[in-house]
């Protein structure tokens, strides 16, 4: 693995790829980086350590309403 990431988990969904990994900042600090790709595109998100907690309750609360 390369420097800096603790964990990476890869998902094939059809013509589109997501990869979720775990990284450590120079500070120390642990955040998420959720890539989205597809053909030659690339979009990446950010969530930082102090933020997880209410980015996976708010996803959690989009999640419900879709099903």
């Amino acid at each position: 693995m390369e420097m800096g990431r603790l964990y990476s988990k890869r998902l094939n969904a059809g013509r589109r790829t997501y990869f979720f990994d775990v990284k450590k900042g120079r500070d120390g600090t642990s955040y998420l980086v959720i890539t989205e790709q597809r053909d030659d595109m690339r979009n990446r998100l950010m969530v930082f350590e102090d933020r997880v907690d209410e980015f996976v309750s708010a996803l959690q609360e989009v999640i419900s309403k879709m099903k």
